[in-house]
C-alpha cells in the first residue's frame, strides 16, 4: 500500500502542477478573448471545454511519463504488464485510471457539496451562505478521487491487471 501511495503521489503532484500551469496559461489567453468577445455564454464554454481537455492532457502527459521510470533511488518502476511497453497500452491503462478519477471526482464532490449546507446548518451557520465554498469542494475532491482510481488501477488481478509495480536493476 505504501508503495502505491509512493507512485501515486509522484504522479499527483506532476498533475497537479501542470494542470495549474495549464489553467493559468488558459485564464491568461481567455481574459485577453473576453476583451474582444463580450458573449459570456459562450465563454463560459470555451472555459469548460478547455479545462476538461486542461485536466486530460496533463494526467495524460504525466501518466506517460512515470511508466517506466525508476522511483527515485528505488529499483522500483511503474510498468505495464506486457514485456514491451507500446504506446496502446499506455494509452489503455490511462484510459482506465481517467474514467475512474472522473466518476470518484464528481461523486465525491456532489456529496460533499450536498453535506456542506448540513454541516453548517449543525454548526449553527446559514446553510446558503455556505454555498459560496463549494466551488471549492471540486478541487479538494480531486485529492481522494485520485487516489481511488490509482489505486484501484493497481489493484486489478488476473488478466484485466494492466500496470504493475517491478523491480528492475
Amino acid at each position: 500500500m505504501r508503495i502505491i501511495f509512493r507512485f501515486w503521489w509522484i504522479f499527483f503532484w506532476r498533475y497537479a502542477i501542470l494542470f495549474i500551469a495549464l489553467s493559468l496559461g488558459g485564464g491568461i489567453i481567455l481574459n485577453t478573448f473576453a476583451a474582444v468577445w463580450p458573449d459570456a455564454k459562450s465563454l463560459f464554454l470555451i472555459t469548460l471545454c478547455y479545462s476538461s481537455v486542461a485536466n486530460a492532457v496533463a494526467s495524460l502527459v504525466v501518466f506517460l511519463y512515470i511508466l517506466n521510470k525508476h522511483l527515485k533511488n528505488s529499483s522500483l518502476i511503474l510498468s505495464t504488464v506486457s514485456v514491451e511497453p507500446i504506446l496502446k497500452e499506455k494509452l489503455w491503462s490511462w484510459f482506465h485510471y481517467y474514467w475512474r478519477f472522473l466518476l470518484f471526482s464528481f461523486g465525491i464532490a456532489i456529496l460533499l457539496g450536498g453535506l456542506l449546507p448540513l454541516i453548517a446548518q449543525w454548526f449553527g451557520q446559514d446553510p446558503i451562505s455556505s454555498l459560496k465554498y463549494s466551488k471549492y469542494i471540486g478541487n479538494i475532491s480531486m485529492l481522494p478521487a485520485s487516489w481511488f482510481a490509482f489505486w484501484l488501477l493497481l489493484r486489478r488481478k488476473g488478466e484485466k491487471k494492466l500496470l504493475r509495480i517491478s523491480t528492475c536493476v
